[in-house]
């Protein structure tokens, strides 16, 4: 038994030594990270996260941060009911993944002077929350302009999200 044992052992010790990480394993890793960085071989540089980001787009004399997406009307949202309040061109101040924030950033809004304040969602549950809705343009990018410059508001840029069904060509 003593036979066996002391050869078994002794490759379960050299097995295990050789898999220990080390400082050169990090740095290979490093340095292969980096190199698909460098070649372009991203997530960001394929556009599949850039997708999200919204985009410049010229309306007439206007252009304005926006994304198009297709909506849906949130329970409690604000326009559920009457699903003719969502305009062409919806000021969006906040996008969320869970709707409680969603609805008590609504509510912040509609205390502080916003009564067409909503919540809209996407098909994977991310609950964007609007300030105002229009259907021109030049209404929105004032609208974006005095969400801004709103000091009760501490918001990122607010953008325009454009509802899919609304913005067809």
């Amino acid at each position: 038994m003593r036979k066996i044992f002391i050869p078994v052992a002794a490759a379960l010790l050299l097995y295990t030594a050789a898999c220990k990480t080390n400082e050169a394993n990090y740095r290979s890793a490093y340095e292969a990270a980096k190199e698909k960085q460098l070649t372009g071989d991203s997530l960001t540089d394929k556009g599949l996260l850039d997708q999200q980001r919204p985009k410049p787009m010229v309306f007439g004399s206007d252009t304005l941060l926006c994304r198009t997406e297709y909506i849906g009307y949130t329970r409690d949202g604000g326009a559920d009911l009457d699903k003719s309040k969502v305009k062409k061109f919806c000021v969006t101040v906040g996008k969320f993944k869970q709707v409680f924030n969603a609805r008590s950033m609504r509510e912040r809004l509609l205390s502080h002077g916003y009564p067409r304040a909503m919540v809209l969602h996407n098909n994977m549950k991310e609950y964007y929350v609007v300030a105002n809705t229009t259907g021109n343009a030049h209404e929105a990018s004032l609208m974006v302009d005095s969400v801004k410059a709103d000091t009760a508001l501490t918001l990122r840029a607010p953008y325009i999200l454009l509802p899919g069904h609304l913005n067809r060509r």
